[in-house]
């Protein structure tokens, strides 16, 4: 199946597999900033409120103006937006932001598998900040994921737990043969649509049609991490498809919902998997069950 892509300068972005190269290398950007460059590019010319930007980002989330300056500004760094005379970005006062470079559209074929005994296979986003104060958190979760293979991260909204991830994944990721993968899913509001999302990021493609068959038998035989990200209203969804890429053997998983709430509670995991490592866990959330 042909995917879209948008040529630019010297980068593509392919949305569907949410990955953005420059001159054939991939590069590591993160979530909220990929989705709002893939806003501006598919409206490339035409001034895009910073309403619309938040809404494409942050889904169903309350954020100030301010976390999209933050994220704005990481793109333009990532794209090397103002060095060279370079122009990608204009800021429209009042109004918005507009993707002002040559934008070229084009198909090409979809990956038929993600890269394998690739030293640094999967795509994981970079981080816009140094962690700061998490170094024991981190550490703890790396250890974690020597015996288990599902961690919940659960808390408050904006304390930091893509971050936690994130910085987890990247410094696990060389155990991992085939690679750290990140699927942002803030953006997806159709739970049907989860395993084919989850697979275009991995570029695994359906076997018959199906998704989910086909991302259980490609992690089947290789050994991989995968973070879900941001999928706390895709709840069922999310818990069915990781309860069958765990019957693969060797893929462990990351689970940091957003939002002030006690996780996973009816997805059907046990208490094992449920409550592996939590961040913080709320007053009102029960203990797990032994």
């Amino acid at each position: 199946m042909d995917e879209e892509v948008f040529a630019f300068g010297s980068f593509r972005l392919i949305p569907a597999r949410r990955m953005l190269s420059e001159e054939g290398k991939p590069m590591r950007i993160g979530s909220r900033a990929l989705d709002i460059l893939a806003a501006l590019l598919e409206r490339a010319g035409e001034t895009i409120s910073k309403e619309e930007l938040i809404a494409r980002a942050w889904p169903d989330t309350v954020v100030e103006e301010a976390a999209l300056r933050v994220h704005v500004a990481a793109l333009r760094k990532t794209l090397g937006d103002g060095r060279a005379g370079k122009r990608y970005i204009a800021n429209l006062s009042g109004r918005g932001y507009a993707f002002i470079a040559p934008v070229t559209r084009e198909r090409a074929l979809s990956a038929t598998a993600a890269p394998t005994g690739m030293a640094e296979a999967g795509n994981l986003p970079a981080l816009l900040t140094s962690v700061v104060g998490r170094d024991n958190v981190i550490s703890r979760l790396v250890q974690q994921l020597l015996r288990r293979r599902f961690i919940t991260i659960v808390g408050p909204g904006g304390i930091g737990k893509t971050t936690v991830a994130v910085a987890v994944a990247d410094r696990a990721r060389e155990s991992y043969k085939d690679g750290a993968w990140f699927v942002g899913l803030a953006s997806l509001s159709d739970p049907d649509l989860v395993p084919s999302a989850v697979g275009a990021a991995l570029g695994v493609p359906p076997s018959g049609g199906d998704h989910t068959r086909a991302l259980a038998a490609w992690l089947r035989d290789r050994t991989a991490l995968l973070v879900l990200d941001n999928c706390e209203h895709l709840i069922g969804a999310i818990a069915a498809l990781a309860e069958a890429i765990l019957k693969a053997p060797r893929t462990p998983l990351f689970w940091p919902p957003p939002g002030n709430h006690c996780g996973p509670k009816a997805s059907g995991f046990t208490a094992s998997h449920r409550w592996i490592f939590r961040h913080k866990r709320e007053p009102s959330c029960p203990p797990p069950r032994r």
